[in-house]
Formats: C-alpha cells, sequence, structure tokens
C-alpha cells in the first residue's frame, strides 16, 4: 500500500506546485481534474501491465516527473508549457547551454525527491503482493470509467464555456498535454467559409498610390536582424548616457523609422522572425518553421532579389546547423551562407563569432559578391543571459540597476550598437555605403514583463508599466544614404509585414494578397496578431491593444487604448480577435499543403477556389 500511496500522493502535490507556479485560477479544481488523470494512468498500468507491476509503476512516476520537472524550467522562461514539437528543437540544446544552466533552479530536483524514496523501498524488498491484496481488476476497471466520465464531462464543459479554446490555464498541466498531443498528430481544418471572412475583414486597407515604391531600386541590401533588441532602448538614456548613440543618429538622418513595429515569432524564435520577415507568412504554430517548411517551395524577399540578378548571402556567427538553416536557406534563395566553421578563428563571446568580429570578417566577403547583392546578418552577441566581458562594458550604470538582469542585457545592447558604428565605417571605407541601403530590426524581445524582478526594475527604469506594448515591440530602421528622408512612420505593424514594405522600396512587382502582410508605407490600417507567446488571438491596431485571457473566456481578456492607456470596450476587440485567428490559420493551411508559390500567383483568391471545390465534394 506504500507504495502505492507515496508516488499518488507525490504527484498530486506537484500538480498542485506546477498550477500555483503557473498562476492559474480555479487551481484546486485543475489540479483535482488532473490529478484524476494521473489515476487513470496508474490504473491502466495495472490493468495491461501487471507482471512487474512495482517496477512499472515506478517508471511512470519518474516519467511524469520529467516532465514536470521540463514543464516548470519551460514555464519559468517562456510563460508556457513545454510544447510536443519540442522533440524537433532538442539537436539546438547544445548552443544555447549556458541559457539553460541560468534558468534552472536546485529546487527543481525536489519534483524526484518520492522517486528516489521508492528506489529505497523497493531495494528494502517491498513486494506487489500488498497491491493484490488492496486492488483487483474489476474494482479497478469502474473506477477508471468513473474517471473517464469525470475528465470527459470536464473537458466537455470547458470546449462549451471557451468554445473549444484550450490553453494551459483552463486545462491543467497533463490535460494540456494530452491535447497538445493530439493537435500536434491531427490536421487543421479550413473551409471557403474562412477565406472569405478575412475577405471581408481585409477589404480596403492599402493606398491606390504607391508612395516610395522603387526608391531604393538596384541598390545592395544590407540586412541584420539583432538578437533581443527592444524598442525602448531607441532615444533611451540611463544614467545621462545614449543607450544606442549610433542607431539614434541613423534615424535623424536618411532613414525611415517604424516605432510601432512588433515582434511576432512562435517557438522558432530567432529563426521564426527571418522566416516571417521573408515570406510574409506566420511562422509555424507546430514544429519551428524552418523545420515544417523545409521541404517547401518558397517565394521571399532574398529569392524575388535573386531573380533579378541580386547575389544572396547570410552571415551568422553560430553553427549553420542551429534552426536547421543549412537546409532551408536554399530553399529561401539564399545562395551562400557563411557560418561559424567559415570563418578565421575569432573571438567568441556567449552563443557565438561575437557581432564585432562577425561584421569585420564580412566585410572580405560583401567586396568579392557581384553586385547589387542582398546580405543578411544575424548578430547573437545580446543573447540571453546577456554576458558581456568587462572591457566592452560602455555604460556607468546607476547603482540601483548594477548587476541586475537590466544592466547585462543594456551592456550587450550598447555593445551591438558600437559595432554596427563600426561596420558602417567599414563599408564606407571600402566604397559599399553609399550604394547600399542599410535595414536593422529586432527579431524578439530580450526583457520579459511576467518575470517578477524584471518587470518591477522595467518599469522603474521607464516609469511607466512595463506591459505588453512595450514587451514585443522592436525597432525597425530603414537607413537609405543619399535620400533626402527623415520619417518616422506611426502606423502598426510586424514583422510580416516586411517583405511586402521591402518589396515596395526595392521596386519588386507582388500581389498585395499574396501575403498576409501589407506595406507599412502604403496602408490605411495598421493590425498585428500577436502569437503564440500570448493567448492566439491576441493583436494590436493602430488604436489599441487586446490581450486574450489564459482561460480562453472572451470576457476576461484586456484590453487598452494605447494613446491612453484606458480600458476598452472588449466588444469593439472582437473583430480584431477574430481576424487575427482567422489570419493564422489561413497562414498555416498554406504553408502546410506547400501552396505558398501558387497564392504568390494568384492570390488568396486561389486558397477560395480550391477550398470551395473541396467543401463541394
Amino acid at each position: 500500500m506504500l507504495y502505492l500511496i507515496i508516488p499518488i500522493l507525490a504527484l498530486l502535490i506537484k500538480i498542485l506546485i506546477l498550477h500555483l507556479n503557473m498562476g492559474v485560477e480555479k487551481v484546486f479544481l485543475l489540479t483535482g481534474n488532473n490529478f484524476m488523470i494521473v489515476l487513470m494512468i496508474f490504473s491502466m498500468v495495472y490493468l495491461f501491465s501487471r507482471k512487474n507491476l512495482l517496477r512499472k509503476l515506478l517508471i511512470t512516476n519518474f516519467l511524469i516527473s520529467v516532465i514536470f520537472f521540463i514543464d516548470m524550467m519551460y514555464f519559468n522562461h517562456f510563460y508556457t508549457l513545454v510544447p510536443a514539437h519540442s522533440v524537433y528543437q532538442l539537436g539546438q540544446l547544445g548552443p544555447v547551454s549556458d541559457s539553460i544552466f541560468k534558468l534552472l533552479n536546485p529546487l527543481y530536483f525536489l519534483l524526484f525527491l518520492d522517486f528516489l524514496l521508492l528506489v529505497f523501498l523497493e531495494k528494502k524488498g517491498i513486494k506487489g503482493k500488498y497491491l493484490e491484496r488492496f486492488l483487483c481488476k474489476r474494482k479497478v476497471t469502474a473506477f477508471l470509467l468513473i474517471l473517464v466520465f469525470l475528465v470527459g464531462s470536464y473537458n466537455f464543459y470547458i470546449s462549451k464555456v471557451t468554445d473549444k479554446y484550450f490553453t494551459p490555464y483552463n486545462l491543467g498541466v497533463i490535460n494540456y498535454h494530452i491535447y497538445d498531443l493530439l493537435r500536434f498528430i491531427e490536421r487543421n481544418t479550413i473551409t471557403s467559409h474562412h477565406v472569405e471572412a478575412l475577405f471581408e475583414i481585409m477589404e480596403n486597407t492599402t493606398n491606390e498610390k504607391k508612395n516610395y515604391f522603387g526608391l531604393a531600386r538596384g541598390k545592395n541590401v544590407i540586412v541584420i536582424q539583432v538578437e533581443s533588441i527592444q524598442n525602448f532602448v531607441v532615444n533611451n538614456k540611463v544614467n545621462g548616457q545614449y543607450i544606442t548613440p549610433v542607431l539614434n543618429e541613423l534615424i535623424k538622418n536618411n532613414s525611415i523609422y517604424f516605432s510601432n513595429y512588433f515582434e511576432q515569432v512562435a517557438w522558432g524564435n530567432t529563426s521564426d522572425c527571418e522566416f516571417i520577415s521573408h515570406t510574409g507568412f506566420y511562422p509555424s504554430i507546430g514544429v519551428y518553421s524552418y523545420k515544417n517548411y523545409e521541404n517547401n517551395e518558397l517565394i521571399t524577399l532574398p529569392s524575388s532579389l535573386q531573380s533579378k540578378g541580386y547575389s544572396t548571402i547570410a552571415f551568422h556567427g553560430n553553427y549553420r546547423y542551429f534552426w536547421n538553416r543549412e537546409n532551408i536557406y536554399p530553399v529561401k534563395g539564399i545562395q551562400w551562407f557563411i557560418a561559424l566553421d567559415d570563418f578565421d578563428e575569432g573571438e567568441v563571446i556567449g552563443l557565438g563569432l561575437s557581432d564585432g568580429e562577425l561584421f569585420r570578417q564580412s566585410i572580405d566577403y560583401l567586396k568579392e559578391l557581384p553586385q547589387p547583392f542582398y546580405s543578411f546578418y544575424i548578430t547573437v552577441t545580446s543573447h540571453h543571459p546577456y554576458y558581456l566581458p568587462d572591457e566592452y562594458k560602455e555604460l556607468k550604470m546607476p547603482e540601483e540597476y548594477q548587476d541586475t538582469v537590466l544592466d547585462n542585457y543594456l551592456q550587450t545592447i550598447r555593445y551591438l550598437d558600437t559595432q554596427i558604428g563600426v561596420f558602417l565605417d567599414l563599408l564606407k571605407k571600402e566604397g559599399l555605403y553609399d550604394n547600399s541601403i542599410i535595414v536593422i530590426y529586432g527579431d524578439h524581445k530580450g526583457l520579459d514583463m511576467r518575470d517578477e524582478k524584471t518587470n518591477e526594475v522595467l518599469s522603474a527604469f521607464l516609469q511607466k508599466p512595463y506591459n505588453e506594448r512595450e514587451m514585443y515591440n522592436v525597432p525597425l530602421i530603414i537607413h537609405l544614404p543619399g535620400e533626402d528622408i527623415q520619417k518616422e512612420v506611426l502606423t502598426v505593424g510586424g514583422q510580416i509585414d516586411f517583405f511586402p514594405t521591402m518589396a515596395n522600396l526595392l521596386g519588386l512587382p507582388l500581389r498585395e494578397d499574396s501575403l498576409f502582410g501589407q506595406d507599412l508605407l502604403n496602408t490605411n490600417n495598421g493590425f498585428v496578431s500577436l502569437a503564440p507567446h500570448v493567448a492566439p488571438g491576441s493583436f494590436i491596431d493602430d488604436e489599441k491593444i487586446f490581450i486574450m485571457a489564459n482561460d480562453g473566456i472572451f470576457e476576461n481578456s484586456r484590453g487598452w487604448y494605447l494613446a491612453t492607456g484606458e480600458a476598452v470596450d472588449l466588444e469593439k476587440c472582437r473583430a480584431g480577435f477574430e481576424r487575427a485567428l482567422l489570419e493564422i490559420s489561413l497562414s498555416e493551411y498554406v504553408m502546410k499543403n506547400n501552396l505558398n508559390v501558387e497564392v504568390n500567383k494568384r492570390g488568396l483568391q486561389y486558397l477560395l477556389e480550391i477550398l470551395e471545390d473541396a467543401d463541394g465534394e
């Protein structure tokens, strides 16, 4: 009996701890529901595997505890439970081991305390006969059926009150993992009605006259995707010092600055930013995009430029296999990929080759490239955990911020800013500056508001609440040497808008209805769908921000006006909520069915045609 009671009670306590850590509202209801699933699992082990029962219960307990251990680590960084498709990301763990160890809390190992006790009891010779006296097959079967009914009833109730909007916060830890696994296996279902609904929402959002069309036609394009930079650092000071003096100066001269630009990455983080920016489609909501779509045919910014005679190259200070880049880059139209192993041995900081070393060594490649060229840089030095050698720390931080995450973060951002300045000087020296446009943008947030200490420090530094509006806001700067232009675009936009915006400046013909992004220089209505690190359906437009409730109940969501911070009537957010869900679902359908090329040629109308045919069958 002891052998049965210990793991069951221990797992009950673990589920409760995880739910408390997650901050779920109906913690005891969810814990009870998920505990019944544990009892179901143990019952099935008993019914279908009577031989060596104690050992199998021991293994079951250990495996569930491992999942909880991973969940605890994952949640405390990404604020969601580890998804099933993360098995495809195991190969990414090595290069980011510093970040992983930074997240590891020794207290997490207490989750295995009961397992060690059970191993000790087994070695003492406790046998399964105690269980056999207490249990019989008939009792366990009846008990299992009751549990199935109770859990099924709860899930049916949740599906009704949330319109099948399932999250870890309304299903609980184990229940959600089961749902996530089933969702991972099944294909998403789309009908012609979904496309028609989206057409109605997206009507009349662009200007007939194209502003700035072809302004940079034929010029070299240098794109720098900056690791973890957020927009609040731009034109901001700490202790009287500008954090990004180089970027500030760029914005003032011959540049277009998009100050309301937002990240939209999914599970692929940095690689998803590349995918979104280059395709104008949303990232995969399952397996990270560079893996999920490696066998697709893609129309991208690099491939479109290549078809116009551009050379295309990418530079990255990490290994070429990281995020499957070596396989996906040829699909995206990138001809040459220069990764860590291709550079001369140089300075390594954190995740890979230092940004300064990356820029310096890349110049030799750029000089040899046939022009015009498209060159794409992925920086790494400002990656979590924001380690930087002391000799590169330029900012003198006030005492209250010293040795905080903000201190480390700002030092790496200032280092990056300095190295961009050095890089621009090298471009000028080699005669590559005047005939190029230089584009700089952030890939994703660096500092998470959901971490209590981080939120406290950032709110004090910014002198206002550090919320989703600030957290997901990243800079986009398009610098056009020789062009008499200084413009700040206030229209709300996201990384999905990068391709069409750049296509306009470079004079590339692009159907407006061939992708989900829009040209931010020629749109009447900005719109950004935020997913999946917030609840799906969350969005930002030019007036307001809407954050869908974690429990899946629309009425429990939050919304406020960007200008005033005042709460907005949630019903005014419903159309945007539905649009966000529609866009992501349709984008996923296009990519999963390898329809990108056809949609690029014929527009989203092509989707309507094939779905109407499917609906009629």
